[in-house]
């Protein structure tokens, strides 16, 4: 009896210690979600993108509050830019809009390998700081440049 006494004491003292172990090491996907550091944004600032500063010829003066009614045919403009420098800023202005979005396409990839990396199980500072990587790459995302 005595010896099956000891055989219960050690089943239940491993019973304790195999979630201690467990819990010990931590998932290779739930510590990448921890050591997660935000990539940096190669894409620079936006560009500055001018509007016209030219002049509408060929137009009749309108009332300050009326409509609209003579835009587009017969309404040259006329600025002070020429045209290869217009388009040039317009491709520097494209290519930064498809930086930034696939900056940003892959900050959602980021942001679902964290959220899936919970399904590995965490303790409550984990998810705190995998919380608080979630909010980094929302602020980063939701930044407009």
């Amino acid at each position: 009896m005595k010896a099956f006494m000891k055989a219960l004491r050690f089943c239940y003292f491993l019973i304790l210690l195999i979630p201690a172990i467990s819990f010990a090491e931590t998932h290779a996907k739930v510590q990448a979600a921890l050591d997660y550091q935000l990539p940096e944004n190669a894409c620079g600032t936006k560009p500055k993108s001018f509007e016209s500063s030219g002049e509408v010829i060929g137009k009749p003066v309108q009332e300050s509050g009326g409509l609209t009614y003579f835009e587009g045919a017969g309404a040259e403009e006329m600025s002070d830019i020429d045209s290869y420098t217009r388009k040039r800023q317009e491709r520097k202005v494209t290519r930064w809009k498809n930086c930034t979005k696939e900056y940003k396409s892959g900050l959602l990839e980021d942001m679902e390998e964290l959220k899936a990396s919970a399904q590995h199980g965490l303790t409550p500072e984990q998810a705190n700081s995998i919380l608080a990587n979630l909010a980094n790459i929302q602020q980063a995302y939701m930044a407009p440049e």
